[in-house]
């Protein structure tokens, strides 16, 4: 009867982690100069594209734009350095030029090894203005996803 029981907790449990690990993870950010923005990070669902963990920003002040060509720079408090390469193409379908101005979309995979889950980290967003990137500092909850986030599948 326990065996049982216990099965049927397994069974009604594994969906649930695997559901988790397929729906995009979201945080709230506000960078160095007051504006707000979207972070998304996920798995790449479409088939069309490499396979990976992209981290996405969404602009959500007026006036942000993004560069769709330069890296995202990460940098923790002890020099190291992670640029993660801009996928911003994969925004759109395959063959569209039209790229959002307010989102761009990153390879998180090359983020090797992994950040600590204890240092602060900070991005630096490529922006389409004079001054070329906004600073943002992740939130501990956002750096301890970062450290933990597995090769993807």
């Amino acid at each position: 009867m326990a065996a049982a029981v216990l099965l049927a907790l397994v069974l009604m449990v594994l969906p649930l982690q695997a559901t988790a690990a397929d729906d995009p993870l979201r945080w709230s950010l506000t960078d160095s100069s007051g504006h707000l923005w979207g972070l998304t990070l996920f798995e790449q669902p479409d088939p069309a594209y490499p396979a990976g963990w992209r981290l996405r920003l969404n602009a959500r002040s007026p006036g942000q734009a993004v560069d769709h060509q330069r890296p995202l720079l990460l940098s923790d408090a002890l020099g190291g350095d992670w640029l993660l390469p801009n996928r911003s193409g994969e925004l759109v379908a395959l063959g569209a030029e039209d790229l959002p101005e307010t989102s761009a979309q990153f390879d998180a995979d090359a983020m090797e090894p992994r950040p600590s889950e204890v240092l602060p980290l900070q991005l630096q967003v490529p922006t389409d203005d004079r001054e070329g990137a906004v600073k943002v500092m992740l939130p501990p909850d956002v750096v301890q996803v970062l450290h933990g986030l597995p090769p993807h599948r």
